[in-house]
């Protein structure tokens, strides 16, 4: 696989309308595991984007991406970021039955607190994924949840909008247990 091909290739899919969708070989994973945990900020773009679109969860990414997690990235980085996680973490173990990890969980709970709202809104679309595990960060969205004064940003709304959306989940939950 060469990085920039296969991103580029991708790319132009997600432009035309498709979905970008690319089958990755388990050489192909190694090589993807090499740019992510590559310093040069381009190669680790590519692999992230790539990750993000894979067809099929890579398990063999999980250590590579969770060390990313607690790493200081650029906005556009974290939110691919934090889409390949939900591909090649959340979704692998789900399928082969298995919880998501402590380390996860806390280095996810970090992201909740991020400057950023774009990273803020996808930590939490990642958190409404993790099922019955996202009840753990019940109180860290009540202490981010934005102000009434700060609902004239688009982003503070779907902020709004995801952590009501979860609560009233959670105490559904709550009344029929």
């Amino acid at each position: 696989m060469i990085l920039s091909d296969t991103y580029q290739s991708i790319l132009a899919a997600t432009r035309s309308g498709g979905r970008g969708l690319q089958r990755i070989s388990e050489q192909d994973g190694q090589q993807l595991i090499a740019a992510l945990r590559s310093p040069h900020a381009t190669d680790r773009h590519q692999a992230l984007f790539i990750a993000a679109h894979s067809a099929y969860p890579l398990r063999e990414l999980e250590d590579a991406l969770l060390a990313l997690m607690t790493q200081p990235l650029p906005t556009a980085d974290l939110v691919w970021l934090l889409n390949a996680v939900r591909k090649n973490i959340m979704q692998a173990r789900f399928k082969e039955g298995e919880r998501l990890s402590h380390e996860f969980l806390e280095n996810l709970r970090q992201l909740l607190y991020h400057p950023q709202g774009a990273v803020v809104e996808w930590a939490l679309r990642t958190v409404e994924e993790c099922g019955a595990q996202g009840i753990v960060f019940r109180q860290d969205l009540a202490k981010i949840k934005p102000s009434l004064w700060s609902l004239w940003r688009a982003q503070n709304r779907t902020i709004l909008e995801l952590i009501t959306f979860m609560e009233r989940r959670w105490a559904t939950r709550e009344k029929s247990g």
